[in-house]
């Protein structure tokens, strides 16, 4: 009970302040017992996928090393959430990988939209063109670097989803920032690196990552919000 005027906090309330002032170093410490129950109630209470999807993760299941590299089905949800919200004429993806994030993406697109989609694997070509093929008239993809490829890329755009070299990541973002248009939304993946972005000896990737970090947060041109969801998600809105 809450009484008015007074300093004193429900019982409850007061537990949970201190559990989160005690272990401030870890706040997903509560938690990571049931993270594999509350990511299957967060997975069955999120909205489905469809057969293609369903598809492509399981042939990025059977035909790659790393599967876990593919966005996942919250996060391929909310890719498939921004793209309607801001029903795109042009999305570009940075980093194909299997198509599941290119296939989210497109199911937002606007009536003549189109996705460019750059993987610099040439052995990933023919399963990224065999899992989209039923969105291929939206879809150009690009075999090349994306350090490459990006200065080919005309605009606006508006949406933008990250997910290639990381140590490029600054590059990218300085150099498809003003192709943006304003209201545009910037998705980047991986940015915490594993939890390395916080420590004191860092990976020349987390300390890449940590700089690009820094600069989008003090870039007047955006608002960011960075999600510790999975390997981190930073979401960029172009002012």
């Amino acid at each position: 009970m809450w009484i008015a005027g007074s300093n004193l906090l429900p019982q409850k309330t007061n537990y949970y302040r201190l559990n989160f002032n005690i272990r401030a170093e870890s706040s997903s410490t509560a938690y990571m017992r049931d993270e594999p129950k509350l990511r299957y109630y967060a997975e069955r209470n999120c909205s489905p996928t469809n057969i293609a999807l369903d598809q492509i993760a399981r042939t990025t299941f059977l035909n790659t090393v790393l599967p876990f590299d593919a966005s996942d089905h919250i996060q391929g949800r909310l890719l498939s959430l921004f793209s309607k919200l801001l029903r795109p004429k042009l999305i570009v993806e940075l980093g194909t990988f299997t198509g599941y994030g290119t296939y989210c993406l497109a199911e937002g697109l606007d009536s003549d939209g189109q996705v460019i989609t750059i993987e610099h694997d040439p052995k990933r070509i023919d399963l990224i063109k065999q899992n989209l093929k039923s969105i291929e008239h939206t879809v150009e993809l690009v075999n090349q670097s994306a350090i490459k490829a990006i200065r080919d890329i005309g605009g606006p755009i508006d949406l933008l989803f990250i997910d290639a070299a990381k140590r490029e990541y600054l590059t990218y973002y300085e150099n498809l920032l003003p192709k943006m248009r304003s209201g545009g939304l910037i998705v980047v993946d991986n940015i915490l690196w594993k939890g390395e972005v916080v420590e004191e000896s860092k990976s020349n990737i987390a300390v890449a990552l940590d700089q690009f970090n820094a600069v989008v947060a003090a870039d007047e041109r955006v608002e960011v919000v960075v999600l510790p969801y999975r390997d981190g998600l930073s979401l960029i809105r172009v002012k």
